[in-house]
């Protein structure tokens, strides 16, 4: 890896010298201003930066490429192509179109724009955006095997991501009449691992990834007796063709305990599906004092699911022989869904404004399954074994309704102070059915009636503006009550959030100050565990508290010099109980204990950037930023039921950049980022049972440096340049 560096950054430095050698020609070449590449009243403006990039990576490679994945070699930077067409002609397609694109077809993210207008006719905006993912890390998933060391991840993805975004809007500056369309398309591809678990044993699997999805809208907007109107309309539809397979013999991730293996294995999970959706909104204002806004969403979600199983191998369990376990699922759900909000805002008094929303959401999901199992199986011996297949049909349905109200009052006292005060209500109503049959028994399995939840929460809204002086603001903002969740934790969560920011400006300084505090407390009751050594329903309680302070500092040092610089950090501490199962050597037989999972994030980021000019011709941009979290410090578990985690990593990203003008038409930039990573690995808060002894298992860490040079040159063409 290390001789492959020295040969790209040798490359890059040659390509550099070629650059600047053809540079050089075209300045000596040039007796003149090249001409504005006008025809008419057409104007052309255009940016190109060509260069080239050089890596060199020492370390981990896979955590590099999870984090940055930058490659090295020639490089499109930078793109934009501007024409204007100011003919008087009626009959010309468009008076501006603008394309421009960053990093395509070489950085691991790239974009491409279009955008292109008539005016008083349309106007028509393109977003394509691809991004390619990596991601390979040894600290999830892993397989200890041995026990005392780790082979990698076995969760992994290496996929390329398509989406983009196409809108046309007619008549865009009429108010009484407007017409939208849209389209936009998302695609993922790419291998990958994955894991299943079998016979008590864990498996690392092949997969394919292979998800896209395109959505159509259409809608109209305008006034119509003093209200303005808007309804849109769409469809998307969208499909999974995710795979996963084992083609050769995998004896698992714990061989040593388990004779279980898997010889093959595929499971096909097709998921397509379509949804449905109807836009609308409102909106007035009466005789500039009242404001009345509405807005409803309906959406109606279908989709079709077929699952297709198979595996062959040995069950550790019974020691039979998997001739074939295959399964096939057929299922379908459907979800319709209404939204609508309707706000009034009421100018009382020229300090005093009145304002209430009120916001009312339901949907419902039902879901039909049918599950077929047939499992071929073969005793040690080979002698067949008879079994029944498994045959069930089940369906599920949730009901979820919501109501909230805020009513909320804003006071200006005067030019220097002003507060607000609100109160938000909400009121939730759950409900489930379940309803399963054993086709096989006949036996049936249904909650009747179906589970009911009603709960409702409260919670204060307050803020306050205040001006010490004409150039210093200082905002502040809480919120403090009752929050509901749809799926997780029915339970209320308890919160107080608080937010205080500061912005004050002093001749060529601008300074920003915040502090932002939020606590949650999410209560809920664990199920009852009734295997042997089992541990009776309790309360459980999830907590998280965060703490974060932020500054930064603008600083226009010189009509040519420029000084931005900043610091954030961030206090978390999050602790959630949890029932453990702690068995032998540690205790003389299997229980379950409540127990803590606790996790901490003292994370520290500081950044500055200069720009200078350092003469007419040359400009220079210098960065330094430094991420360092503690992560949990000295703590480290007391009992073998809690569980203490963090993830402590110092990152450091310093750049430098100089951009030379070597004609009015060209620029030489020369740039150089480097990328120091490293973490503190501690013992997994868990431990392995060999034989008797108690083995901690330790991660590898995952440190690498990265230096990337870099050099390109930027050509600038049409009116633009003339005005450089």
């Amino acid at each position: 890896m290390k001789g492959n560096a020295r040969k790209f950054i040798s490359l890059s430095g040659l390509i550099a010298l070629v650059i600047l050698f053809t540079a050089i020609v075209v300045i000596s070449q040039t007796a003149s201003p090249s001409p504005t590449p006008n025809s008419g009243n057409y104007f052309v403006t255009s940016t190109v930066e060509l260069g080239v990039r050089g890596l060199s990576v020492n370390g981990n490679d896979e955590k590099y490429r999870s984090d940055l994945n930058y490659r090295p070699g020639l490089r499109t930077f930078n793109a934009s192509f501007l024409i204007e067409d100011n003919t008087d002609t009626g009959y010309k397609l468009f008076d501006s179109a603008l394309i421009t694109s960053s990093g395509w077809g070489s950085d691991p993210q790239g974009s491409f724009r279009l955008n292109m207008d008539k005016t008083g006719i349309y106007r028509f905006d393109s977003n394509v955006r691809r991004v390619r993912y990596n991601n390979n890390l040894n600290n999830h998933a892993i397989n200890w095997s041995p026990p005392v060391a780790n082979t990698g991840s076995e969760h992994a993805l290496d996929t390329l991501h398509h989406f983009g975004d196409f809108d046309l809007t007619v008549f865009p500056e009429r108010e009484n009449f407007r017409m939208r369309f849209g389209y936009s398309f998302s695609a993922t591809s790419g291998p990958g691992f994955s894991t299943i678990r079998f016979s008590g044993d864990e498996y690392q699997v092949n997969s394919d990834v292979d998800n896209d999805s395109g959505d159509i809208r259409a809608g109209v907007e305008g006034k119509l007796l003093g209200f303005n109107l808007g309804v849109l309309f769409g469809h998307r539809s969208f499909e999974d063709k995710n795979r996963f397979f084992v083609n050769t013999l995998n004896i698992g991730n714990n061989p040593a305990t388990s004779t279980s293996f898997i010889n093959t294995m595929y499971r096909l999970l097709p998921v397509k599906g379509t949804t449905d959706f109807a836009n609308f909104f409102l909106q007035r204002t009466f005789a500039r004092r009242f404001d009345l806004t509405a807005h409803f969403v309906y959406a109606l979600t279908s989709s079709h699911s077929t699952q297709t199983d198979s595996l062959n191998g040995r069950a550790s369990s019974t020691g039979n022989f998997i001739v074939n376990d295959a399964i096939q699922v057929a299922g379908q759900a459907k979800r319709p869904q209404a939204r609508g909000d309707l706000g009034m805002t009421w100018n009382v008094t020229k300090r005093l404004r009145v304002s209430n929303t009120f916001i009312f959401d339901q949907f419902n999901i039902d879901g039909f399954e049918e599950f077929f199992e047939f499992n071929q199986t073969t005793s040690s011996t080979g002698v067949p074994n008879s079994s029944p297949p498994t045959d069930t049909t089940s369906s599920t349905g949730t009901s979820y309704r919501r109501f909230s109200n805020l009513i909320e009052a804003d006071y200006q006292v005067n030019r220097a102070f002003s507060f607000n005060a609100g109160w938000r209500y909400t009121h939730r109503n759950v409900s489930n059915y379940l309803f399963e049959i054993n086709n096989t028994t006949g036996a049936l399995n249904q909650n009747s009636p179906p589970e009911e939840f009603d709960n409702t929460t409260h919670s204060l809204i307050a803020g306050a503006r205040i001006k010490p002086t004409k150039d210093w603001s200082i905002f502040a903002d809480l919120e403090w009550g009752d929050a509901d969740n749809v799926f997780t934790r029915l339970a209320n969560n308890q919160f107080f959030n608080f937010r205080i920011r500061s912005v004050a400006r002093l001749k060529r300084f601008t300074l920003n100050a915040s502090y932002i505090a939020k606590n949650n407390d999410s209560p809920g009751t664990s199920e009852p565990v009734t295997t042997s050594g089992g541990f009776p329903a309790t309360e459980t309680i999830a907590t998280t508290k965060s703490n974060i302070f932020s500054a930064s500092i603008d600083w226009e040092a010189r009509d040519n010099i420029s000084v931005s610089s900043g610091y954030t950090y961030t206090h978390q501490t999050s602790t959630t109980d949890i029932i453990v199962p702690i068995g032998v050597p540690v205790r003389s037989s299997t229980a379950f204990f409540l127990g803590l999972s606790q996790y901490f994030v003292r994370d520290s980021y500081f950044w500055v950037d200069v720009n200078a000019r350092l003469m007419r011709r040359v400009g220079l941009f210098v960065s330094y930023r430094i991420d360092t979290d503690a992560g949990q410090g000295e703590r480290r578990i007391m009992r073998p039921e809690d569980i203490v985690s963090s993830y402590p990593f110092t990152f450091h990203q310093p750049e430098a950049r100089l951009a030379i003008k070597l004609t009015r038409n060209i620029d030489w930039n020369l740039g150089y980022q480097y990328y120091s990573y490293s973490e503190k690995q501690y013992p997994l808060p868990f431990t392995s049972i060999n034989s008797s002894t108690l083995i901690p298992k330790q991660i590898a860490n995952q440190n690498y440096t990265a230096h990337l040079p870099y050099t390109s040159l930027t050509f600038y063409f049409g009116r633009s340049a003339q005005e450089r």
